[in-house]
């Protein structure tokens, strides 16, 4: 199925992002204060937005993008996740019971998803291009749809994660990881509750490899698309 007929079935049309990694390049429209995960928002207004270390300003944003592997943070990353590192530090987000459930968590996490790679490149999505990963901003019903494509090929039941993290890192650094591996998996994101106000309410991001997403476009006319239950379906979303 052409592009632009599969986004304007499930709705998405201007919501579909490719990401790529660059071995070189100039910051383009750079997000330089608060959450650098506002980039999506820009790149589904139609623009292509190039990051790198040096333009992203929020300490977790470096680390969440994959640019590097640690995020430092005064009084420790492990205080501030959990319950902060008491007066003169930042407050503590309470995401974690304690600082090394934390510090353990960052210990186990991914590295050096870059690959020696120096930017990021995030567009609107064509047909056309060979991205790394495509983003969807999407809402339960768009979900389960992609959802299901992304296993129609597959005799798995697990290949999709919904984890704990960061916005950022739920689509960048952890899809980047999943690159890694054979079968990469696809990545829900966003249920960071610091990250959610800047997004549309009722969505999260849906990431895949570039390669899967190409997938999902060649399979989707032989898929559930084509059946009532998608239809019923259809006409819910449109009504949205």
């Amino acid at each position: 199925m052409e592009f632009q007929a599969f986004a304007a079935q499930l709705g998405i049309a201007g919501k579909v992002m490719s990401i790529t990694r660059k071995q070189s390049g100039e910051a383009y429209n750079p997000i330089t204060e608060g959450c650098a995960l506002r980039a999506l928002n820009n790149a589904m207004d139609g623009e292509t937005i190039v990051l790198s270390k040096e333009n992203i300003q929020c300490p977790g944003g470096q680390y969440g993008f994959g640019f590097q592997d640690e995020v430092k943070i005064p009084g420790g990353y492990g205080h501030f996740i959990s319950y902060g590192a008491g007066e003169g530090f930042p407050p503590g987000m309470r995401l974690k019971r304690d600082p090394e459930i934390a510090e353990r968590g960052a210990r186990n996490a991914p590295k050096n998803v870059m690959d020696g790679y120096s930017h990021i490149e995030i567009k609107p999505y064509r047909q056309s291009d060979s991205p790394d990963l495509v983003t969807i901003q999407i809402n339960p019903d768009q979900m389960s749809a992609l959802n299901m494509l992304f296993y129609f090929g597959k005799d798995s039941y697990d290949a999709t994660i919904f984890p704990a993290g960061s916005g950022c890192s739920s689509v960048f650094l952890l899809p980047f990881a999943e690159l890694r591996n054979g079968d990469p998996r696809a990545v829900i994101g966003n249920a960071d509750i610091t990250a959610r106000g800047y997004f549309e309410a009722d969505t999260l991001f849906f990431t895949v490899p570039g390669k899967a997403f190409a997938e999902m476009l060649r399979d989707a006319d032989e898929s559930f698309l084509i059946t009532p239950a998608w239809n019923k379906m259809k006409a819910r979303i449109s009504k949205k």
